[in-house]
């Protein structure tokens, strides 16, 4: 065989699927050829060709630039020796006609498309209408006209794009095999001037005419998936004209196909895999379904893995979808790349690009939500200018014209709420009477057009008071939830629009006040809406339930507590769950069991109180709840739950990290479509459980009869503070009592906890105290905590001789705190007072919420001096619990025997060394392990994978709250923080108590103050019956002391001698013991009060 024979045949047998090297061989190969056929051979031409096929072939599976512009080099170096009248001249002219239009789609140089255009122009100047090459030098002008009018919007060149197809279709009769490829690009013509046009017929035609072609193209045809495609487009198209959801579950399963049937490095491939993606989206935002939105986003991240994507296409693509993902949950992340991607494809599309204004109007989109997320002006002005040039773009009849408007009102109401400008409203009422004059009765995006005018005039009705105008929007909300039918996502805004509406008219006809309310619990029960829009909509509910005191105010405060499960569901990681109940979450339980109180359901006060606290830790918990009553009835349903929450746990703790490298974010964005997955399963596996006889309340917060018997013990006090008083409920066994304090709103508790704040830091009294400048320039709640003390000594003439400034705030804080909350509880129980309490004891189980959570309740008293004349320690044991359900769980005796853990940090701590000895005098040394010692590491790993193995850990160590981010709360290693999101990790199953001798450990989010994020807390959840820990800075000294004592005393047996194993449940009266043993001491109060006990 010769050289050149050889490389022809290495080209044609080349694959797609091969590898790059075969086509690096099929290039050497005809760059070997041609040597052998220099000028003046007159084959040279051809060989010439030859090469440039090979290089053509590599670029398009390789993509390299310099393959291109060496091919077009090659093609018209093969054109300039073909002068008429060369018989193939027209061969090239085609040849080089086809490379040009494929570089001037990769960068757009006008010159390349001039030229595209040219070519094959001359090329049909010469050729007799029968020659073979006729069809295709208007197939290749077609096409490059077809281009050309995707950059300047001209319709004389989509005209005759189509004519020239026309033409060149009906040269290419049966069994012509470019016949499929005529059929695909008049079609995709005919669609483009539908959608340009409004043209219903042009789009019937094109799936008419793509059907034709996949007709032509069996399975085994190469380009058989570029069919499937093609008729999916059109399908997609004509169902967003139309509404026909038929269409669109046609085109995705035709897509699918496509994409099934490509090769993976096939180029047009990545149309396939987008075109997918945006039948995808357009499925969701129909019915909601998560799983088509991760579905549509991984497929373009895929895509630009694995492909030479078109980048306006990719840009616009993903941009869609993170805009999408980001209206379902919130993240910033999202919105910040997709007004990144946005920008990028705007560049790429100069006007007058036909793609131009959908750019323009979906990065404006972007912008105008950002302005929700952080307020900046600028982005709305850049939003409404953005929206007005793609209206420009988008005369009548634009079929996309209707959007611009509705964008644009949109944009402009937003501008009427900021500056009150009635020219921005009027005009934006007038923008969507426009678009909604374009969107007929059929069309899918009716109902948007009828809900977003009724906005308007429902805005403009709360201006003027213009009756009409609240009576019209009530008549199209009414219209627009018609057409928003069960699954349709948006079904829950129109309930909710509507309610708002109900209750303008209830302003001045009295009516439709019951209408109002069921709208929005109806809203409320909708599927497939975001949990930030059910949570708003609960919000809305309770503010005009409460308002109008309406019965359903009870089932509108049960929703939203409802809402904050979804709000942070388990598809999240931990950190975004946290976060996300920072959103408008505090308060929503007090509030809640306030106005239980107010209507005398004393019950549902408790159940709501406890059902709206430490919602990050009850969706955490649901994962290891036993199933062992559910096993023996069903043991399959068990164990889906169980392999299905072991799944949700461990993504819990996975990275989400900000990246700029794709495939990461493929990886981030692959791992959320499986949580989203297993989310559902976990969410329908529960469902079931329910359905079972006996199990309808699993995983249900706790009802009155269960939280009871948390009481058995003892009652357990919760406090809840509100802006108009507090409220103390006090759980007995048998009943629930009140107390109402009218004297102790939030206003009040705040300076409470600003001046404890004031006197447990140093560094803050001493700042303040020794500065003799402008005090504006300290910190405002640095400020207002001086301010706050200095007004009070002013006003109450306090003086306290010989007292440190932080003794007297603690005087005046816990003085004030048992006069107005634990001397009523003390009168309402009957407890007695005693010398010396012993066990077993009176025990109190303190449920601070709010900013009672701040407060040392256990160690109120009056205090003369040092000196305590009646204090809550001489009445009962003091214990606090983060929830009332936290006191149910059941705990099995550890099977192995008992073992202790020290964990201390002397290098930097001194007084840990002396702490370790005074608990060795009371814990045998075989049972005890000792981290942080001579050659014992107390790295973070080290204590981390020994927390399970042990029934008590006692940590030595400095601590830290993270107010940032209460996650990366922790206690200080040798190697680093032992931060609450390791200690999650842990399943701890045999952990009797913790003792956290370390600062702030028991100090919360002053942000999320009921959401428990204290070390504290965070232990006693993971897994640890009781915790002590502390609510601020202590002294290094102090830890042996106490630890001294507490350990005494654990380790007393009932006859008074010691014993090997301790006795945890004594844990409290432990403390108690060991904290009035340092109060002995006469230290100050800063340095005893802060000790504190967590647990049952």
């Amino acid at each position: 065989m010769s050289l050149e024979n050889t490389a022809t045949t290495t080209e044609t047998h080349f694959d797609y699927t091969s590898r790059l090297r075969q086509l690096d061989e099929a290039v050497l190969l005809a760059r070997e050829s041609l040597k052998l056929h220099y000028p003046p051979d007159p084959l040279h031409s051809e060989f010439l060709d030859n090469l440039a096929d090979a290089v053509t072939t590599r670029f398009q599976d390789g993509g390299q630039r310099g393959d291109l512009d060496e091919a077009i080099s090659l093609y018209q170096q093969a054109l300039e020796l073909r002068p008429l009248p060369d018989p193939n001249r027209a061969t090239s002219l085609t040849n080089l006609s086809k490379v040009l239009l494929i570089r001037f789609q990769q960068g757009g140089q006008q010159s390349d498309i001039d030229e595209a255009i040219s070519l094959p122009k001359q090329a049909l100047g010469f050729l007799p209408p029968s020659h073979p090459l006729q069809s295709f030098s208007l197939h290749n002008l077609a096409l490059a006209l077809y281009r050309q009018f995707e950059i300047t919007g001209q319709k004389c060149d989509l005209d005759e794009s189509i004519l020239l197809h026309q033409q060149a279709l009906k040269l290419r009769v049966p069994p012509n095999p470019l016949r499929s490829a005529s059929l695909s690009d008049l079609a995709n013509a005919l669609e483009l001037r539908g959608q340009q046009e409004g043209r219903h017929d042009d789009l019937n035609e094109a799936i008419l005419l793509h059907r034709q072609a996949l007709d032509l193209r069996p399975p085994d045809h190469p380009r058989r998936f570029t069919s499937l495609s093609n008729l999916a487009s059109s399908l997609g198209r004509r169902f967003e004209h139309r509404g026909h959801r038929i269409d669109l579950e046609e085109a995705i399963f035709l897509l699918r196909q496509a994409v099934d049937s490509s090769s993976r490095s096939d180029p047009e491939r990545f149309m396939c895999m987008c075109n997918l993606a945006a039948a995808l989206r357009l499925q969701f935002e129909q019915e909601g379904r998560r799983s088509n939105l991760n579905e549509a986003i991984l497929l373009v991240r895929q895509a630009a893995l694995e492909l030479r994507p078109f980048r306006p296409l990719f840009l616009y693509s993903l941009s869609n979808g993170l805009w999408i993902r980001f209206c379902q949950d919130g993240h910033q992340r999202d919105l910040d790349e997709a007004i990144l991607l946005h920008r990028q494809a705007l560049e790429l599309l100069p006007s007058p690009h036909l793609y131009r204004s959908s750019s323009l109007d979906n990065l404006a989109i972007a912008l105008h939500a950002r302005v929700g997320q952080d307020g900046h002006q600028s982005d709305l002005d850049e939003a409404i200018l953005l929206h007005r040039q793609a209206l420009e773009l988008r005369p009548s009849p634009h079929p996309f014209r209707s959007s611009s408007l509705n964008n644009l009102a949109t944009a402009l109401q937003t501008k009427f709420g900021k500056e009150g400008r009635r020219i921005d409203l009027d005009e934006a009422i007038s923008l969507n009477r426009e678009a909604l004059n374009f969107r007929n009765l059929s069309h899918p995006h009716r109902s948007e057009s009828l809900n977003n005018l009724a906005n308007a005039l429902r805005t403009r009705f709360v201006q003027d008071g213009h009756k009409p105008d609240c009576n019209e929007a009530i008549l199209m909300y009414r219209e627009a939830l018609e057409l928003r039918h069960s699954p349709h996502p948006d079904q829950s805004q129109s309930l909710y629009e509507l309610g708002i509406g109900l209750l303008h008219a209830h302003s001045f006809t009295g009516n439709n006040l019951d209408e109002a309310m069921e709208s929005f619990s109806a809203a409320t029960q909708c599927l497939n809406q975001p949990a930030s829009l059910r949570l708003r909509i609960t919000l809305t509910w309770i503010k005009h339930a409460v308002a109008h005191r309406h019965m359903s105010a009870i089932d509108a405060h049960d929703a939203a507590l409802q809402a904050l499960t979804k709000l942070a569901a388990l598809r999240f990681d931990i950190k975004s769950r946290q976060k996300a109940l920072l959103t408008d979450s505090d308060g929503l339980a007090r509030e809640a069991s306030r106005f239980a109180i107010q209507v005398g359901k004393m019950s549902k006060a408790i159940e709501f109180i406890e059902a709206g606290r430490a919602v990050f830790w009850s969706q955490f918990l649901s994962l290891r709840s036993p199933l062992d009553q559910l096993r023996e009835v069903s043991p399959e349903l068990a164990d889906k739950l169980r392999s299905t929450a072991t799944a949700l746990e461990l993504g819990s703790h996975r990275s989400t990290s900000d990246t700029t490298e794709n495939r990461r974010k493929f990886v981030i964005d692959q791992e959320t479509a499986r949580l989203n997955r297993l989310n559902e399963e976990w969410s329908k596996a529960i469902e079931d459980v329910r359905q079972l006889n006996g199990f309808e309340n699993f995983l249900r917060p706790h009802r009155m009869s269960d939280l009871q018997v948390a009481a058995l013990g003892g009652p357990v006090i919760i406090l809840i503070g509100n802006n108009d008083g507090s409220d103390i409920l006090i759980l007995t066994s048998v009943d629930v009592r009140t107390i109402h304090l009218s004297d102790l709103p939030n206003e009040e508790l705040q300076t409470l906890v600003h001046l404890i704040q004031f006197a447990s830091s140093d560094s803050l009294r001493s700042t303040i105290d020794g500065y003799s400048g402008n005090i504006a320039e300290f910190p405002p709640a640095m400020v207002e905590t001086s301010r706050n003390w200095m007004k009070l000594k002013e006003e109450r003439g306090m003086r306290y001789k010989g007292q440190k400034d932080s003794d007297a705030v603690f005087i005046f804080v816990l003085d004030i705190l048992w006069n107005k909350v634990v001397r009523p509880v003390i009168n309402i129980l009957h407890l007695e007072k005693s010398e010396e309490l012993e066990l077993p004891g009176p025990v109190v189980q303190w449920c601070p919420t709010g900013l009672f959570s701040f407060l040392p309740i256990h160690a109120a008293g009056c205090y003369n001096d040092s000196q305590a004349i009646e204090c809550a320690s001489d009445y009962f044991i003091s214990s606090y619990t983060p929830t009332i359900g936290a006191m149910l769980t059941q705990y099995q005796t550890p099977p192995g025997p008992f073992r202790m853990m020290v964990v201390i940090q002397s290098r930097e701590l001194p007084s840990t060394r002396k702490e370790l000895e005074k608990i060795e005098q009371h814990v045998s040394e075989d049972l005890l392990v000792k981290l942080g010692i001579p050659g014992q590491s107390a790295s973070v790993e080290a204590v981390a994978s020994r927390l399970s193995d042990v029934a008590i850990v006692h940590f030595s160590c400095h601590g830290t709250q993270d107010r940032s981010n209460p996650l990366d709360s922790g206690l200080k290693l040798e190697d680093g923080y032992l931060r609450v999101s390791r200690i999650m990790k842990e399943k701890i199953q045999n952990g009797a108590l913790a003792f956290l001798c370390a600062c702030e450990t028991a100090m919360g989010d002053d942000k999320l103050p009921d959401e428990a994020m204290s070390l504290g807390a965070s232990l006693l959840f993971s897994g640890f019956r009781r915790v002590v820990a502390t609510m601020w800075e202590m002294r290094d000294e102090d830890g042996p002391v106490i630890a001294d004592t507490f350990y005494q005393e654990l380790f007393r047996g009932p006859d008074g001698k010691p014993t090997q194993e301790p006795d945890v449940s004594k844990s409290a009266y432990a403390l108690h013991l060991a904290v009035k043993k340092l109060r002995a001491e006469k230290v100050s109060f800063v340095r005893w009060v802060p000790f504190i006990h967590m647990g049952k």
